[in-house]
């Protein structure tokens, strides 16, 4: 266990790290994205020795970084479960990765693919892993890599990623977060910074050419832009009382002073002991206390994930705390709301002029209770669609025939070198969000002027949830006592959580 916490700190130390060389749009447009003994380790098929295909103007140059092998599980028969079929009601989506599928299963004749519309959520995941329904290929947050790692629900792989050299290719940052021991468990599917996203219109009308860049101005500013008798409140986050609650209050708190490394670390002894219930959280947690109950310019109602992010997008907030990734999400369940009314900028800064964001994103895996050819199956099959210029290209013109398809998020690069620059080039190409409101976020970020803090990775979903229920607390019972109900919350987290950790 010491061994572990050790590969999890320094893990902490790295990915603060994370894209101050290079920033920018670099999502793939393709079709999103158990307590058993590990199998023996599958090695990958040998790679066909072909030659990467020339350069073309529709690829505009993207390096082939990935050789497909000749034959998948040596030409037997295999069935995977794959996560990341879109939802029925979303028939161009669920077209365009039917024809993904059809693709790679001509090349594999031999490889059964079988789609499952499941999002991870880590109560429902915990009960497939009881139920030994793990698909073949999943996803976690960020935060949960370590626990799938720890609880033998990942398979090793490690022989794929250095047959493929992909460790040159993915964000070293990253792949550090599904790494443990030299050994990589996981494929990065996307990275994002937290962010303000905010109505350029209203906050023109209000007398404002740029959002506000400290903490004390956004209150002010959103004191400015509320209107009870529109409806319209000046800032929102996510108040709901679960785990995604903690999250966005975490990110504030980060520019309050927080620091991930406070949430949970080793003591001098190697236990884990939780340390939030101090000075920097508290005094977040008096400043949105006062949103609330001083400047009154919160929603007068709880918001959940989707509610939050539809209150931007129906003009009923105008300044939201997000990641960048749920612009898209507004375009794509909004399909009428005009994008360029919206821009993105860094969150405001702290006491020491620092604006702090939260890092977080998904992370593909394959379960370990898989089969060797399964996992050989599954395991080319995500870096295929990822990889692939031709697969890139044929998810982005795929996008021309949805109308609810989004290209150009303010996500942050999962790769490295020649790859990424290209990629980043070609997305451009085909954007259909407004990549220029998004500029001032993004060189931010890459210039250093955000410091990137990554999630808790310690129980982080159950810190999540206790901290959503402390925000919940305070903004209901005008009364409450910020730093007594974190000191309790805090008390309780220990106990039941790290105190039960083996």
């Amino acid at each position: 266990m010491k061994s572990q916490r050790v590969t999890w700190l320094l893990s902490l130390l790295t990915i603060a790290t994370l894209l101050l060389s290079a920033c920018g749009p670099a999502a793939t447009p393709t079709a999103a994205p158990t307590d058993v003994p590990p199998p023996t380790e599958a090695a990958p098929t040998e790679p066909a020795p072909t030659e990467a295909p020339e350069p073309t103007a529709d690829t505009m140059g993207l390096p082939s970084v990935l050789t497909m092998p000749e034959q998948i599980a040596g030409g037997r028969d295999v069935s995977i479960t794959i996560i990341g079929k879109p939802a029925d009601s979303k028939p161009e989506a669920v077209a365009a990765w039917q024809a993904g599928v059809d693709r790679f299963t001509k090349m594999y004749p031999n490889v059964t693919i079988v789609g499952s519309d499941y999002a991870y959520a880590p109560d429902t995941f915990a009960a497939l892993v009881a139920g030994n329904q793990v698909p073949t290929l999943f996803e976690v947050y960020l935060t949960d890599p370590s626990k799938m790692i720890d609880q033998g629900v990942a398979a090793d792989l490690t022989s794929f990623f250095d047959a493929q050299k992909l460790k040159d290719v993915f964000n070293p940052n990253v792949l550090a977060i599904t790494s443990r021991d030299g050994k990589v468990y996981g494929i990065p599917r996307f990275a994002y910074a937290m962010g303000l996203a905010y109505n350029i219109k209203m906050l023109k009308d209000a007398g404002y050419d740029a959002p506000p860049t400290s903490w004390p101005d956004l209150a002010e500013a959103a004191t400015k832009l509320t209107n009870r008798d529109e409806g319209i409140a000046g800032f929102s986050f996510i108040t709901d009382g679960a785990n995604a609650g903690g999250w966005q209050f975490t990110t504030i708190a980060y520019g309050f002073g927080l620091k991930n490394t406070d949430i949970a670390a080793p003591d001098a002894s190697g236990k884990v002991k939780a340390n939030f219930a101090n000075d920097a959280t508290n005094a977040a947690l008096e400043y949105v206390k006062d949103l609330r109950w001083e400047n009154d310019v919160l929603p007068r109602e709880n918001y959940d994930w989707p509610k939050n992010g539809e209150s931007l997008g129906t003009g009923k907030s105008a300044m939201v705390v997000m990641a960048g990734d749920q612009l898209g999400w507004i375009k794509g369940t909004y399909s009428d709301v005009d994008m360029s009314q919206f821009g993105f900028a860094p969150l405001p800064a702290g006491a020491d002029g620092k604006s702090v964001s939260l890092v977080g994103g998904n992370i593909a895996m394959i379960s370990s209770a898989a089969t060797a050819d399964q996992i050989e199956a599954a395991v080319y099959f995500r870096l295929w669609q990822q990889l692939s210029p031709a697969e890139i290209i044929a998810g982005f013109q795929a996008t021309k025939a949805d109308p609810n398809a989004v290209v150009g998020n303010p996500v942050l690069p999962l790769y490295v070198g020649d790859f990424e620059t290209k990629l980043e080039a070609l997305q451009k190409t085909y954007a259909n969000l407004p990549v220029d409101n998004y500029t001032g976020f993004l060189n931010a970020v890459s210039s250093g002027q955000v410091n990137l803090q990554p999630e808790p990775l310690v129980a982080g979903q159950e810190y999540y949830a206790a901290l959503g229920g402390v925000v919940s607390t305070i903004l209901t019972d005008k009364n409450a006592d910020p730093a007594k109900v974190v000191e309790d919350a805090q008390g309780t987290f220990q106990t039941n959580v790290l105190d039960q950790m083996k």
